[in-house]
């Protein structure tokens, strides 16, 4: 799809109207294979000639969510900043696909508080991104018709009704296992994750019985940058031991067979991981050890970035900077350049971030479950 004039558009009530009508995506188990695809053959082309250019993009839609979770390092539910208009939301999405962006993972805040949030999508999907979308679940029954498009959907959901909802509110629990219903319904496939805090780990098994019961898979993540929220909510930080006790849970729970998002050597690599937690990252500095070590090699700044709402440039939520570069003064282009000059980040011990590197590494064992999985999913969308 060509690339709009969106200056043309005076007020985005007009681009509004322009994009309700053009031709609505219709995703289909082989459009959404084929776009998996794009995106590995892409991978592929980049690792074989060492290139670097932002293949997967996390762009945060919006400063508003309906929730305000004890835990939220981003605090969003408390936010005064005012939020992408349409026209600048959509220059971004065109710059993107300019720049070789293949995977967009869309989410807030949260996303589907904005009025044009289904256009989004679509318009999305029309200039060939395959779209991940994370939500917290709230609206997905009331803009079910608007979600359908995308490729996947991770909803958050941290465990039983009491523990999910002692952080993140009461109620929360009832929507997230809702929206997971009612996208089960529309053929959407599923992830749900996970929070783990001092709170809800007893919740694990419960979370990945459910995966099995509601055909999901679960992805686990360990509460971090915890100097962010430590005032707010020190006593649901785990301890170095706690930590690693949790992610060995978390294999055993893979190895059981449950659908774990994780591969077993990203979560060895966390349970072997040879510095305290809170040092959850390793630098250019410490580049003899890390071969020593044999760490899992970081991408993100080379592969993989994310752009917050207020228009920051950071590799991940680890590095999550108030000063770093910010595309409202800089562009897309100048902003992930600058992000990548100054990235210094070598290694982590964060298991989403790794799960996502060992596939850009191209380790095989990872590359065929994560070929496998996709698959899997697409095949589920009718």
């Amino acid at each position: 799809m060509r690339n709009i004039e969106w200056d043309k558009f005076e007020k985005d009530n007009e681009v509004l109207e322009y994009l309700k009508n053009l031709p609505r995506y219709k995703n289909t188990a082989i459009k959404s294979t084929y776009r998996r695809a794009m995106f590995f053959l892409n991978l592929l082309y980049c690792r074989l000639f060492r290139l670097d250019k932002p293949l997967l993009v996390v762009l945060v839609t919006n400063n508003k969510c309906d929730l305000n979770c004890s835990y939220c390092y981003g605090s969003y539910g408390e936010r005064k900043l005012k939020d992408y208009s349409t026209k600048e939301l959509l220059k971004i999405i065109d710059q993107l696909k300019s720049l070789g962006c293949r995977l967009l993972t869309l989410h807030g805040g949260e996303s589907l508080l904005r009025r044009d949030m289904g256009e989004i999508f679509n318009y999305a999907k029309l200039k060939g991104f395959c779209i991940s979308f994370n939500t917290n679940g709230s609206l997905v029954s009331k803009k079910i018709g608007e979600i359908r498009c995308v490729d996947t959907v991770c909803v958050s959901m941290d465990g039983t009704e009491e523990s999910n909802d002692k952080n993140r509110g009461k109620g929360c629990y009832k929507s997230a296992m809702n929206a997971i219903d009612v996208l089960r319904q529309n053929n959407i496939p599923i992830v749900v994750h996970a929070t783990l805090t001092r709170d809800n780990t007893q919740d694990m098994e419960f979370l990945a019985k459910l995966a099995v019961e509601k055909k999901f898979r679960i992805q686990y993540s360990i509460l971090y940058n915890h100097s962010t929220i430590q005032d707010k909510c020190a006593n649901l930080i785990m301890s170095n031991a706690e930590i690693r006790e949790t992610v060995k849970k978390i294999l055993g729970l893979k190895k059981r067979g449950y659908p774990v998002y994780y591969t077993e050597n990203v979560l060895n690599a966390t349970i072997d991981w040879p510095f305290p937690y809170d040092k959850g990252f390793v630098t250019k500095k410490d580049d003899d050890l890390i071969k020593k070590l044999k760490l899992v090699p970081c991408y993100h700044g080379r592969l993989k970035y994310q752009i917050d709402a207020d228009g920051r440039v950071v590799t991940c939520w680890a590095h999550d900077y108030p000063n770093a570069p910010n595309i409202k003064k800089l562009g897309v282009a100048k902003a992930i350049k600058e992000c990548h000059d100054r990235n210094i980040c070598k290694s982590c011990a964060f298991l989403a971030n790794n799960e996502q590197n060992v596939l850009m590494q191209l380790n095989p064992r990872n590359v065929l479950n994560v070929l496998r999985t996709q698959v899997t999913e697409a095949i589920k969308i009718k």
